[in-house]
């Protein structure tokens, strides 16, 4: 889709300015695409540095209460804004690829087992 818009996409707002998209948005819209036509969720976040509670929750896919456990439990860092706990979004996303990277070992692992046990034959 983004290819048939040409070299220099544009759009135009309600009262007919015309806008140029620069680069980091024709990315963001491919990323969203592309998700979409993999039958995925996309996520689009307005401030990726400080997140908050419930921006956490989303990008992990978990409840906000969840999120909350994780940090008190220690498995997520937080700070706190008053009364309000902040995370880095490197530090969720680090801590989502950390869960996928064990999740994944544990299939694999089962997957030898079974085939090690003849429950693939």
């Amino acid at each position: 889709m983004l290819h048939a818009l040409g070299d220099h996409p544009r759009i135009a707002t309600d009262d007919g300015t015309v806008l140029d998209l620069p680069q980091p948005v024709l990315d963001a819209l491919a990323e969203l695409l592309e998700a979409a036509a993999d039958g995925e969720r996309a996520l689009v976040l307005r401030s990726p540095e400080q997140l908050t509670t419930g921006q956490a929750a989303a990008v992990l896919g978990v409840s906000r209460p969840t999120v909350v456990r994780l940090i008190e439990a220690g498995k997520l860092p937080a700070r706190m804004v008053g009364t309000h706990r902040r995370l880095t979004l490197g530090d969720v996303l680090a801590y989502r690829e950390a869960t996928a990277a064990k999740r994944q070992a544990a299939l694999d692992e089962m997957t030898r087992d079974a085939e090690e046990l003849g429950l693939y034959d």
